[in-house]
Parts: C-alpha cells; structure tokens; sequence
C-alpha cells in the first residue's frame, strides 16, 4: 500500500478543466505519455474546497443516476460515511470481501448497486465480478473499459491510484468522467488541541461539493467535534495517569506485537502514557516496528498492555512471544483495530472508549456505558450502529449471518472470531512462555 505525504507538492495526474492547470509537463517514456502536476498544500485553505488533492478543479454533480465508482482504498469508506453506498455500482476488490475491522462494511457492503454482488467469493465468470476492481486499492485496464461503459455520475479515487496508475486515469479523464481525488488521512486530529486537521477538513468540504451533500459534510464535521469533546471530558474525570504499550497494529496487513506508534491518539485522548516517546505523523500512518529493548525500557509497574485485535492472531513468532512475555503479571486487554485498509476514523474514538474503561475502570466509565458511547459513534458515522451484513461464506471460512438488532461492534467481534479466533474486545492473560489468550 503507498502512503502519500497530505500537502501534496508535485505528483502525477491528469486535469480535468484548463483553469485549474497549474503545471504541466509531458514526458514521453517509450511512447507513453506521462503526466505531472503541482497542487495546493492540503494545509492551504484559500482553495481547499475547490481543488482536490491532485489540484484538480471540483466538478459538482448535478444528480447521482448513473451512481458512483469508489475505488481504491477510502473511496468507499467515505461514501458510507455520506450515506450513499446505495449509490455505488463500483467498488474497489478490497471491499468485495474484506469485512475485518472496516466498520464501514458491515453497513455499506449490502446496500451497493450491484446486481448479483452480494458475494464475496465471486469468480471471473460472475457477471457482477466486474463491478469489483481486479487489483487491491488499483485500477486495471479492464477496470477502465468498466468505468468508461457505466458512464458514472462521478468517480471517487485516493490519491495514491494517481501515482500509481497514470496512463489509466489518463484514460478516464478522456472519457470525460468526472472524478475527485480524495486524501489517504491518518493523524486526523491536531495534537494539541484535538480540532480535526485542516486536511481532513478538506477531505470532507470537497466530497461535500462534489456530491451536493453539504448538510452531511458539515454533520460528519460536528461528528468528529461531539466525540471529542466526550471523550476528553470522560477522560478529564482521571486522578492518575497510567502508562501503556499497544501492539500488533496493523499496517498493509496484520503484524505481531512489534508493530506499534510512539504517537497512538486513542492514548492521547484517554489520558494515557505512551511508553514510547515521539510526536504525531501527519504524513503516513506512523505504524513501525520496535525492537524488545525500545518496549522494554519504557515497561512501568503500573504498565497496561494493550494488543490490536488486527494483529493479535499472528503473535506465534518467538520474537513476539519473547516480547509479550515482558508484560507477564501485568494487565493486558484486546482492543478493536485502529487501521484496516485505511485508517478506521470511527474506531480510533472506539478505541479510546475501551482504554479508559480498560485502565481506569467503573470510577471512569462501565462497561454499559462504554457500549453505548461505542454505538453512539457508528450512529454518528453510518446513521445506525446496527450491522446489516449480508454475507456469510468466505473462501477460507464462514461467519453466520448476524441477527436483526446486532450491532456492529458484536458482529465485528463474531466475526474476527470466525476469521481469525479471536474477539476485539477482552482481558488477556499471558502465560510463562509468552502465549496469549483472551476472555471477553
């Protein structure tokens, strides 16, 4: 997965309208054309509601009839988020399948606009197999001619598949389909003072005016400032701060303990120490691997372990059971991913619910409590905090269908149980050899 910088200065792409051309330069590569453009810093906010992040000039859309393509990785996310995954009649492969930690999914994935796409072990010869990209967070060839016969109403793409994917975007672009380059946002909030970044801002105010939905733009936007301002004044209720590690956080895929973030907002927000020092990342992920000393030296008595429920599954390694072994008599919890394909802007806040129960228990916030803050957060992002999964058979697995009135955090949890044997919630204990196992 390529992560790109947010204030984008010089990448490639193709405009759509001649007034938004900064730069242009052609270079001709064995006959191939290749396209470069400069944009305004995503932290610019003189054009940020009328360039997106490849600078391109913002085309509204008048009606959304012939729906919406979401490809790559955010696109479909944030089209949840809006409220229009009824909308979309193209999505990225990732999201044909890939339920795990993307909240999104277990909401979205059954209203899209796909006759006979309500599979996700769909094959070649399915005529709605077309409709799901042929590359994880790309675009193909063949995934063109597709684009180009459905005629959308609008494209929504991350900018990513720009870099990664020149000649094909050329391609769309000359098929005069509309289409908005989105950002690839991790570090969302300010560290000091928690507002979301003026990028994430962006994000929302230039999907607000190309989709004509200003209103739920400016709801996601106080979403972002309710939660917050909750949870800072739950966690404002902690007399002592305790200090914690969290591991297996995944990144391109699931990673064992080693994998953490000096700056863990979830932490942030909670009132927790990070025993791993370092300030936030505004320009990736920040997800890296630490050897057994860095965990090791910042290891307190008072130290809560802390494992992302992406990564807990893949801990077998002796390196992973030598470092998890450090944290023998100390308290140890499993907590919902952070990132999935993408960061999980609603389970970043979850998370944070789960800590401060975790850590300071009843005097802070229990446990009925934190559930109904958990399901308060995806009614703020999907509009219900029930799942509607429609899908139950896998290629390696099966997960029965949720019943009516399961939210989605229990049915993500009854899910990563079938996929990966465990929960996404729970205490953990740690035995003599490093070897975990959880109890919810």
């Amino acid at each position: 997965m390529c992560y790109l910088p947010e204030g984008i200065v010089e990448f490639m792409q193709v405009q759509k309208s001649i007034a938004a051309i900064i730069l242009v330069a052609v270079i001709v590569v064995a006959g191939v054309g290749v396209y470069f453009f400069t944009s305004a810093s995503g932290d610019d906010k003189t054009n940020a509601a009328n360039t997106d992040f490849v600078g391109q000039e913002i085309v509204p859309v008048d009606n959304l009839d012939n729906g919406i393509v979401a490809i790559g990785q955010d696109s479909f996310r944030w089209m949840t988020y809006f409220g229009l995954a009824d909308k979309c009649v193209m999505v990225d492969m990732n999201d044909m399948s890939n339920y795990l930690g993307k909240s999104f999914m277990y909401v979205g994935r059954a209203q899209v606009d796909i006759e006979g796409g309500d599979s996700a072990t769909l094959t070649n010869s399915d005529p709605a197999r077309k409709y799901f990209t042929h590359t994880n967070g790309g675009i193909t060839s063949d995934d063109v001619r597709t684009i180009i016969e459905l005629k959308p109403s609008i494209m929504i793409v991350p900018i990513g598949v720009y870099e990664k994917h020149p000649n094909e975007m050329k391609a769309i672009d000359n098929a005069g389909i509309n289409t908005l380059a989105i950002g690839e946002i991790y570090t969302f909030l300010d560290s000091k003072t928690f507002a979301i970044t003026n990028n994430l801002e962006k994000q929302i105010d230039i999907l607000s005016k190309a989709l004509g939905q200003e209103k739920r733009g400016n709801e996601l936007k106080a979403a972002f400032e309710e939660i917050v301002n909750d949870i800072k004044s739950i966690s404002g209720k902690v007399t002592e701060k305790r200090t914690a590690f969290v591991g297996s956080v995944s990144y391109s895929g699931p990673h064992d303990i080693s994998t953490s973030l000096a700056y863990y907002l979830p932490f942030e927000l909670a009132n927790v120490t990070n025993i791993l020092s370092g300030s936030a990342d505004y320009t990736g992920s920040g997800v890296k691997e630490y050897s057994a000393s860095d965990i090791k030296n910042g290891i307190k008595e008072d130290t809560i372990l802390f494992v992302d429920a992406s990564g807990y599954s893949v801990n077998s390694n002796n390196n992973a059971q030598g470092i998890i072994k450090m944290f023998e008599g100390h308290e140890a919890y499993l907590i919902a991913p952070y990132i999935w394909t993408g960061i999980n802007y609603e389970s970043v806040f979850i998370d944070a619910y789960q800590i401060l129960r975790y850590a300071y228990g009843d005097s802070v916030i229990t446990e009925d409590q934190m559930d109904e803050k958990i399901n308060h957060v995806y009614d703020l992002f999907f509009g219900t905090h029930e799942s509607n999964r429609n899908i139950s058979e896998f290629t390696k697995f099966s997960s029965p269908l949720p019943e009516k009135g399961t939210s989605i955090f229990n049915d993500m949890s009854e899910f990563y149980k079938d996929a990966k044997g465990n929960p996404i919630r729970g205490e953990i204990s740690i035995d003599s050899n490093g070897k975990m196992s959880v109890t919810e």
